[in-house]
């Protein structure tokens, strides 16, 4: 009975020093209390959205009076046409080259 309360304290004792040095850094709190946050929103079906009132706002169009963000909008497309073309003018391009 006394050696079963010696490795308990033992196993408790040993537990609260690991914790105590893995949480003594910064890091390693703002690591554990990301992900606490991220399986407390999942468990109620939170997103970032359902609480910041901006993304309601922001979603679904682009207001004209934004430069920002129809500028980004518009580079956005102009990168996805650009990669077409080329990816498309590649394949022209084999098909041209005799082998």
């Amino acid at each position: 009975m006394n050696s079963k309360k010696l490795f308990t304290s033992t196993a408790v004792a040993t537990a609260v020093a690991a914790g105590t040095y893995f949480l003594g850094k910064e890091e390693n709190r703002e690591k554990i209390m990301h992900n606490l946050n991220r399986v407390k929103s999942k468990l109620s079906n939170n997103t970032k959205e359902d609480y910041e009132r901006y993304y309601d706002e922001k979603m679904g169009y682009s207001d004209p009076e934004d430069i920002s963000d129809n500028k980004m909008v518009g580079e956005g497309s102009t990168y996805a046409v650009k990669y077409y073309n080329e990816k498309e003018q590649g394949n022209e391009d084999e098909k041209e080259k005799p082998s």
